[in-house]
């Protein structure tokens, strides 16, 4: 039977759930529930067998047991429930062992929360081509350490729930951080949006993604600990905000990949029968694919007659920084390091930015000029060895090692090995999602190397045949949903590929279930598309059955993954409490509802103000208007509680305004809940 079907699962209560599993064809299956009458059926010619069982409403602990012919299953220790689904990227994804630190008091809730009726499943991570119907998972009782592991949340909204309706509470989790929404949704749903069948990959691309992975999965592997994304970040906690530690998470393991290279560096084999790369030169080009990106070992000689302290390494223009490429440097004289461009003191550095190719981080590595001077004390008198590690790839400007008059004493031809190429992961599926496939056999020819090509889990489809097929038709009270900002860029598609994965979904189950999301949080450098999708989701909210949890006060501007949860999780439920479990409370912040225009000031009325808005202004106060030719300003504004009065003197006749339109807002505007408001554009709605 599925992995759904197993100890300690949650049936959702006083309903008609589905139950199935395999057996052998043509055969006799009898299930027999504690709580309630037999019932049999028969598998079809493949063995597959479908029942449906009525469930109780009652708090006690139960069997189920099956038989087919000579085979008996009993699944024990099974509740009556609330059953959710917990699904998206990221931040859905994000358990106690990474956020909640700072905000969360996470230590306190894997001390003291002991909760066995709130039961959690972890769907691990897998994709395919077509969908599958198994899933690898177990329930886990929300017991101390058990929680630590999963989703935060999820976690949070589960325990909402059941502290507030006192009922056994099921949330499966099925989430994958950096996905897109479309490998989220069905091919026969995706299929239905004009020519998107021309996003699939074709047979060409997955059968040279075949053999990619027969390739690498020769090698040894070394899971990163991070990626490019994470290393860049790092510069901008340097300089903004000390306090935010999210590149010590992934330091110490990420240096932790030296030794993987330390016989070549250390100079333990002649290195002049490696090949020869004459700089300047493009790494990526190493096999002749243009598809290179892993770790490449250069080396050098250079002689000198006397120890001197004016030596340096010039390194010319380089990239540092991350283009969907890692590039870090690192620097060896006669087998000591001296140097990384990565999480050590760089006081000996000379590292300038090239203003002029200063774009945005996203789509372009950053450009610097690059020097090093080297220590007197690593150098020798007569021949001295130079190695550069390089993880990535890319162009690569001439080296050079000049000494205080600018002679350049070393020649332009280096010598080079490959030691190991970054790939995707293909099983065990960790963050970053991506490792290095270490050639280290003495036998292995890296002549053989194939061009390389990659179908993963951000194809379309791909995650709803791992993670969200099997799950199909486990019967669910409803889904809470964290997920856009890896579509934030394609905001303009997004509203119609969200809207048809909560009707696909739908369409899956069954049932026109409650589906809750999260607005993705504010967050800096997506130049203004983090709006626009807020603004998209905004909108979403037209679909039946939905609502949306706002998470302007909660961001963290220099963390795409905020570390406030319970706040996401606790507002979730909200939602549910009063929709699903008629609990009286307001469940929204403000939602912009209409405006009128008079005498150069607008009127701007909301839904959900409770007993009435509550503005905190600030700094400024995040509104801003305009006139027909739409250069907004920045607004006064007056609260009168059942609406606001926005103007600005720099505006005489406005027609348009917007609310906490900027990648880095901050929230405002709330009700009297508590609750913030969400951002908003109105140009002609």
């Amino acid at each position: 039977m599925p992995a759904l079907f197993s100890d300690g699962m949650v049936l959702q209560r006083d309903t008609t759930v589905s139950v199935w599993g395999k057996s052998l064809p043509v055969s006799n299956v009898q299930l027999y529930p504690s709580w309630g009458q037999a019932v049999k059926t028969v598998s079809d010619s493949n063995g597959t067998w479908e029942v449906q069982l009525l469930t109780t409403n009652d708090k006690k602990n139960h069997t189920l047991e099956i038989k087919s012919l000579n085979e008996k299953i009993l699944i024990q220790d099974i509740l009556m429930g609330e059953v959710w689904l917990a699904s998206g990227q990221s931040n859905m994804e994000m358990n106690f062992d990474y956020c909640c630190n700072t905000t969360d008091s996470s230590n306190q809730v894997l001390s003291n929360d002991v909760f066995n009726n709130i039961r959690m499943f972890n769907v691990k991570k897998d994709y395919g081509l077509n969908p599958s119907s198994s899933i690898k998972g177990r329930w886990v009782p929300a017991i101390k350490d058990s929680i630590k592991t999963f989703s935060a949340v999820g976690y949070f909204f589960a325990k909402k729930l059941h502290n507030s309706l006192n009922i056994p509470v099921g949330i499966i989790h099925s989430s994958w951080g950096g996905s897109d929404v479309e490998s989220w949704i069905s091919k026969s749903a995706l299929t239905s949006i004009k020519d998107f069948d021309e996003r699939f990959s074709s047979k060409e691309k997955i059968n040279k993604a075949k053999t990619s992975e027969e390739w690498f999965s020769k090698l040894k592997k070394v899971d990163m600990p991070s990626a490019g994304f994470d290393l860049l970040l790092g510069t901008y906690f340097d300089k903004s905000d000390t306090s935010v530690g999210y590149l010590d998470y992934f330091l110490k393991a990420w240096q932790q990949i030296d030794f993987e290279d330390e016989h070549e560096i250390l100079a333990k084999e002649n290195f002049y029968n490696w090949p020869e790369l004459d700089l300047p030169s493009s790494l990526k080009n190493i096999y002749g694919f243009d598809d290179f990106n892993g770790v490449t070992i250069l080396k050098n000689e250079f002689y000198v007659d006397s120890i001197r302290s004016d030596l340096k390494i010039d390194m010319g223009e380089v990239s540092l920084g991350w283009a969907g490429e890692l590039r870090e440097y690192d620097f060896y004289i006669n087998g000591v390091k001296i140097g990384s461009t990565f999480g050590e003191d760089n006081s000996s550095y000379h590292i300038k930015l090239r203003k002029d190719y200063r774009k945005h981080y996203r789509t372009y590595p950053f450009k610097y000029e690059l020097s090093f001077m080297i220590p007197s004390q690593n150098i020798k008198v007569g021949r001295n060895e130079i190695a550069i590690r390089v993880i990535g790839s890319g162009e690569m400007s001439p080296i050079k090692v000049l000494s205080g008059n600018s002679d350049n004493k070393i020649k332009s031809k280096w010598k080079y090995k490959v030691s190991s190429e970054i790939y995707k992961q293909m099983n065990d599926f960790k963050y970053p999602y991506i490792s290095f496939y270490i050639y280290n056999k003495s036998d292995f020819d890296i002549g053989d190397r194939p061009e390389l090509s990659s179908y993963n889990y951000n194809e379309p489809s791909t995650i709803y045949n791992g993670m969200i097929n099997p799950l199909i038709p486990y019967t669910i009270k409803g889904v809470i949903w964290y997920q856009g900002e890896n579509n934030a860029f394609r905001h303009e598609e997004y509203g119609d590929l969200f809207s048809l994965l909560i009707s696909d979904w739908r369409s899956k189950w069954g049932s026109v279930f409650p589906f809750y999301y999260v607005q993705i949080a504010p967050y800096f450098n997506y130049y203004d598309s983090n709006a626009s999708l807020r603004e998209v989701q905004r909108k979403a909210l037209k679909n039946q059955k939905t609502g949306m949890v706002v998470t302007l006060d909660i961001g963290e501007k220099y963390d795409i993954h905020p570390s406030n949860k319970h706040d996401v999780g606790f507002r979730l439920a909200r939602y549910a409490l009063k929709n699903d479990y008629k609990i009286d409370l307001i469940e929204s912040g403000p939602l912009f509802k209409s405006l009128s225009i008079n005498e150069g000031v607008i009127k701007v009325f909301f839904d959900y103000v409770a007993d009435g808005l509550v503005f905190d202004q600030g700094d400024y106060s995040e509104f801003e208007i305009a006139g027909l030719d739409k250069k907004y300003f920045r607004a006064d504004v007056v609260n009168h509680s059942d609406y606001l009065e926005v103007f600005s003197h720099a505006v005489l006749n406005p027609a348009y305004i917007r609310y906490a339109w900027s990648d880095t807002s901050v929230a405002s505007l709330f009700n009297s809940e508590g609750l913030p408001a969400s951002s908003f554009k109105f140009e002609n709605e």
